[in-house]
């Protein structure tokens, strides 16, 4: 039980892997806040954890809102009377047009939830964790943050600045017992991973077995993490076993950039 006694807010409860890195913190022992913009999805994955026998509130929260989160937080907190634990894991990829036809708004738009919303999240638990002496922030990031695609640049600023953001807090707030750090995911394997390979597939005319081992040829481990998988960095990340690392980005991705 790694976290066992600990409250975490999880935000980007979906499907994927926010869901499964709230799911991991409760079977380790963790109460949870968890956050989403859609409440159907916050009440599924809430009875889930209560299924596992901890406690949890589920609260729509739009991260670009600085008052939302601060309400998130004052929730949390009215709840469970402290805060160990955060992971923003909500983001927006973006336009998918190529630089020179972006529209700037676009840009600021990407901004506002990828690094905004990080930013309104951390400086809402700062006081609560700063009292106690102790905190843990995971950032979800991506590996566009180093490696942008095409027609990504928005979506690979906002991680990049993200990214400088962990070690921003790592600096000003290791003297109060606060560690951040970041991961930096590759794809995953998931529902939507699935049908776009599917596509690729029949574009190729290939069967599915065929594309998938094509793809995986770009990891040096062949094969494609699942969500599952990834949130195991998550929960390393938020537990004593990473209590003298901070600042870092954490790269779960299958081993891809080896290859690159």
């Amino acid at each position: 039980m790694l976290l066992e006694g600990k409250v975490a807010i999880v935000t980007g409860i979906g499907p994927g892997l926010g869901r499964e890195i709230a799911l991991l913190y409760a079977r380790e022992g963790a109460d949870l806040a968890i956050a989403a913009r859609h409440q159907e999805r916050l009440a599924a994955v809430a009875g889930e954890i209560e299924a596992l026998g901890r406690s949890v509130i589920a609260i729509a929260t739009d991260i670009t809102d600085r008052r939302a989160c601060e309400a998130l937080v004052e929730a949390a907190l009215e709840r469970f009377r402290r805060v160990d634990i955060l992971v923003q894991n909500g983001h927006y990829d973006g336009d998918y047009k190529p630089l020179g036809e972006s529209d700037p708004q676009d840009w600021r738009d990407i901004l506002e939830v990828n690094l905004f919303g990080a930013l309104h999240l951390v400086q809402a638990v700062i006081p609560s964790m700063r009292e106690r002496g102790d905190g843990r922030i995971v950032l979800v990031n991506s590996g566009a943050s180093t490696d942008p695609p095409p027609t990504l640049g928005a979506y690979a600023a906002s991680k990049a600045a993200l990214a400088s953001l962990v070690r921003t807090i790592a600096v000003e707030l290791g003297p109060d017992g606060i560690r951040a750090n970041g991961i930096q995911l590759g794809p995953m394997d998931g529902e939507n991973f699935r049908l776009y390979l599917e596509d690729l597939a029949a574009a190729a005319g290939r069967t599915y077995e065929e594309e998938l081992a094509v793809y995986n040829e770009q990891f040096a481990l062949r094969y494609t993490p699942t969500t599952e998988e990834c949130a195991g960095t998550a929960l390393f990340l938020a537990s004593e076993h990473a209590r003298p690392i901070t600042g870092q980005s954490i790269a779960v991705n299958g081993g891809k950039w080896f290859l690159t």
